[in-house]
């Protein structure tokens, strides 16, 4: 099956008037006239991975007809113990093991249909296999970000529409370009943390990719994203429901059943406050690990880490996940110097301000050699520890990709915001002279919109 195409007819979208409060379904590629912006870059051909997810959206149909049992009136009137079985013609997600983070990526239509048939089809099968895929455990989060990336792009389509008869509506693009930045980031941390997971399980030979060392790093990446992408995205869920709520959008419309079965779905497939509480206790116990010295990074032990775009060399880093990561910040940080453009001048400021953040948190952790889950300071720890480990992440996937297609991800805005956002998380004043970059932000993200672009990494072009 051909790849989707970026300039696709984006999926239709119930908008409305606050005024007269009369849903109406806006043209195809509703928003700014298409003459005024250009179609996102960065479409993939349909190899491997690519090529499976999009004949599984495919398979899976239009989520708006009705008759469709994949579509969303059939899934919102089902319960979690009368979810319809996979499509004819679908292989199981049991009887594919390729590599992590390319799993998550085949499977990401079905992470953007519906949480609980992620959970049902793929996550659990996955989990409670004889040998359970390394990967089960970063599914839940990666299907999370995928949930809320199809609720962000709607509601995008919804303020960019409005805001061309309604100035009101504009307030609300540098509200949904910062939860796309912090999207954006939460999946460099998913798509990082898939890249340790070893290619097989535990006692399966695997290699390198499954020895002991590879298998700690995975566990500590899943604690880091186990607890802060629930955490994240949770708010940034509120912060959508707000702007609906804020555009006319009741508790009745389809954008908004779509958010509330997102949040029912949580706990259902283990992405709640609940395996957050559980991932951060697990983030206590491994602080002293974060104390101490680190090995510098060169910037090129990591580097394919990062380039999410190519796959993933089968030798993996000797340290921990979570620490050989952070432990690029400064790295990246100290390449950022000679930038010559504000954003990415601006960028190395905000990183500087990290590094010293971090450098702050390892002499704390280093204090105590036995960290309690029960005590809060330990705990304010570990969200320190997450945040520095979010803000790496997110560095150095935007240094991976500069100068590479699509350049949308190699630039600085999305990563200026998204540290910026971490930094004022951490309680820390930017620094002068920072420039805004929620307007070019929001550009991208009202392009993708526009054009039925996903709100992912790889600019991936939707079917529906």
């Amino acid at each position: 099956m051909s790849p989707p195409e970026n300039d696709r007819t984006a999926t239709g979208t119930t908008t409305t008037r606050r005024s007269a409060m009369a849903l109406t379904r806006p043209v195809p590629r509703a928003g700014r006239p298409p003459t005024t912006r250009t179609p996102p870059e960065g479409a993939e051909p349909a190899e491997g991975a690519a090529q499976y997810a999009a004949r599984l959206e495919a398979l899976l149909g239009d989520p708006r007809d009705p008759g469709n049992p994949y579509g969303r009136s059939a899934l919102w009137a089902a319960g979690h113990d009368a979810l319809p079985p996979p499509p004819a013609g679908l292989p199981g997600a049991g009887q594919a093991r390729p590599a992590a983070d390319r799993l998550a990526r085949a499977l990401r239509p079905l992470f953007r249909r519906d949480l609980a048939l992620a959970h049902a089809w793929s996550i659990r099968p996955l989990l409670s296999a004889p040998v359970p895929h390394p990967a089960a455990v970063l599914l839940g989060p990666a299907a999370l970000l995928a949930a809320a990336g199809g609720v962000l792009r709607g509601t995008a389509r919804i303020v960019d529409d409005l805001s061309r008869y309604e100035p009101a509506t504009r307030q609300w693009r540098p509200v949904l370009a910062s939860i796309f930045a912090d999207l954006l980031a939460c999946e460099s941390l998913t798509a990082v943390a898939l890249r340790f997971c070893p290619a097989e399980g535990p006692g399966t030979g695997g290699g390198p990719t499954g020895s002991g060392a590879s298998e700690q790093s995975g566990a500590s990446f899943a604690a880091v994203v186990g607890y802060l992408v629930p955490q994240l995205v949770g708010d940034l869920l509120g912060d959508l429901e707000l702007v609906l709520n804020e555009c006319g959008f009741a508790g009745n419309t389809p954008e908004r059943r779509i958010l509330a079965k997102i949040v029912r779905d949580r706990a259902f497939a283990g992405v709640d406050w609940t395996a957050a509480t559980a991932a951060q206790a697990r983030i206590v116990r491994g602080l002293s690990a974060a104390g101490g010295a680190w090995r510098p990074d060169d910037g090129t032990e990591l580097a394919a880490r990062f380039r999410i775009a190519e796959a993933v060399p089968a030798e993996a880093p000797g340290t921990d996940g979570p620490q050989a990561v952070a432990a690029t910040l400064a790295g990246a940080t100290a390449r950022l110097a000679d930038a010559d453009d504000a954003d990415t001048a601006a960028l190395a400021r905000v990183a500087r301000r990290l590094v010293i953040e971090q450098r702050a948190l390892r002499a704390a952790c280093a204090a105590t050699d036995v960290h309690d889950p029960a005590d809060p300071a330990a705990r304010a720890l570990a969200d320190r520890q997450a945040l520095l480990v979010l803000a790496a992440a997110a560095l150095g996937v935007r240094e991976a990709a500069a100068g590479a297609r699509p350049s949308f991800l190699g630039g600085s805005g999305w990563a200026l915001l998204a540290l910026g956002r971490i930094a004022e998380r951490l309680g820390l004043p930017l620094p002068g002279r920072t420039p805004d970059p929620q307007p070019g932000v929001w550009d991208e993200l009202a392009r993708r919109a526009a054009y039925g672009v996903d709100c992912d990494l790889h600019a991936t072009g939707l079917l529906w």
